[in-house]
């Protein structure tokens, strides 16, 4: 009984802290990542990733985007992880077409709960691209919050590279007249 009091003063403690002063003197990071190769050129893989509007055609994870694709603008999401649904609002951060975007949320308060996601396109050797995912999470609830989500996060993001590429090869192909 004594180590649950002692817990839950120290969890309430690191929370009062977060919330008052916007700190944590404990910082935990997590980070999830993924890549895919896809069989079309960086602008073609681009285009399909920075169309937000067409996102529920075909993204199983993030569902919908609404918002600019614009650095500095603010996005409204919708996350489809196995057994629910997640809105959230995130702030862009980086535009550098056709490279990178990302992107980055706070949950109520700094150092609570900060994330950043990360997309990279990469040409390869062969004209491919290399597709890749990176998220990191900081903030006193990341070891409760990733406990529950991460393997739920890293699914979502392994489908979502499988959609984007089978989009992706679909319209090089057809631009390609087929071939």
């Amino acid at each position: 009984m004594k180590f649950i009091k002692i817990f839950v003063c120290t969890v309430l403690w690191i929370l009062g802290l977060t919330l008052v002063y916007g700190i944590s003197p404990i910082r935990p990071v997590r980070e999830v990542f993924t890549f895919t190769t896809i069989d079309a050129p960086r602008q073609q893989v681009w285009q399909v990733l920075t169309n937000f509007a067409a996102y529920p055609q075909w993204n199983p994870f993030y569902t919908s985007i609404d918002g600019t694709c614009a650095a500095g603008s603010e996005i409204h999401l919708q996350v489809q992880l196995a057994e629910r649904s997640l809105t959230y609002t995130s702030k862009i951060q980086t535009v550098t077409a056709p490279s990178e975007l990302a992107w980055r949320e706070e949950v109520l308060v700094p150092g609570l709960l900060d994330g950043e996601h990360r997309f990279a396109l990469e040409t390869t050797d062969s004209g491919q691209t290399r597709f890749v995912q990176h998220d990191t999470y900081s903030g006193a609830l990341v070891p409760l919050v990733m406990g529950l989500y991460q393997a739920q996060a890293e699914f979502g993001f392994r489908r979502m590279n499988n959609a984007l590429k089978k989009r992706a090869e679909q319209q090089d192909s057809s631009a390609n007249g087929g071939l």
